[in-house]
């Protein structure tokens, strides 16, 4: 029976005459300060107990993002204890235009903002990629694409291994926020186990799911998009074993109004 090569990425093995299965990554990321920001709060900032799905998808584009593709959150694995820290910070209230290139004076404009952040955090991401409607098209720069050949999931994922082993990033993963930074490196399946007592099992309540609309349409204007308008979607979130269950994204899109 013939077999394919797994990429040694926790990719199960697979047998042309079985149907095939998912193929998923284990990344494994960890800081000093994390804070996933609670869209309910308007000013003060309190973080989620754990990564979000949108954090965790942002950190893996930072790696490798490509149109033609787009990450699966399947789970997220706690494997340090949830532990808050509160601090306060000078911050500005305004923002810098790039229309108006004026200088911003900070001594005028500062204000003090407290932030309820997690600290010492460990997690595995387990993903997968999926296709987008993109996938297989001409690119509108062929001399800007870097990869070659036909637009498949194997391809994608043998090419986010090397980055991710040579420690590329397109721009530096971060916890929330930019001056929290995430180091990363590769995980297997074996590595979403979470020994027992680290965090006892909880509801965590409605959770932000991502704040775009996610599905891609091949009519999609080149370029970046103007302004997009935030399309906020949320799933009850449960810690169990020490581990996240992520819906798909085909079970919480509904809440958008009229998505199929």
């Amino acid at each position: 029976m013939t077999r394919i090569w797994d990429l040694g990425m926790s990719v199960p093995m697979i047998s042309i005459s079985e149907p095939p299965r998912i193929m998923t990554i284990h990344l494994r990321t960890w800081g000093d300060l994390a804070c996933f920001t609670r869209p309910e709060m308007k000013v003060e900032r309190v973080s989620y107990p754990v990564i979000t799905p949108s954090a965790a998808r942002g950190l893996l584009e930072s790696i490798l993002y490509k149109p033609q593709f787009r990450w699966r959150i399947r789970r997220i694995a706690v494997k340090r204890p949830i532990q808050f820290l509160a601090f306060r910070r000078n911050e500005v209230k305004s923002r810098l235009s790039p229309r108006k290139p004026e200088p911003l004076l900070a001594d005028e404009d500062r204000t003090q903002r407290n932030t309820l952040a997690l600290r010492d955090v460990e997690y595995v991401i387990e993903a997968s990629m999926h296709l987008t409607p993109l996938a297989g098209l001409p690119r509108r720069r062929p001399e800007d694409d870097e990869d070659s050949g036909e637009d498949t999931p194997v391809k994608y994922l043998a090419m986010f291994q090397r980055r991710a082993e040579k420690g590329q990033c397109f721009a530096q993963p971060c916890f929330g926020c930019r001056e929290f930074p995430a180091h990363f490196e590769l995980a297997d399946a074996g590595s979403m186990v979470v020994p027992a007592g680290i965090n006892r099992d909880h509801d965590l309540g409605l959770m932000l799911y991502d704040v775009f609309q996610l599905d891609v349409s091949r009519d999609q204007a080149p370029g970046p998009v103007e302004k997009p308008q935030p399309k906020v979607t949320f799933f009850k979130a449960a810690l169990k074993d020490g581990v996240v269950a992520v819906p798909d994204w085909d079970e919480v899109k509904g809440q958008l109004g009229g998505a199929q």
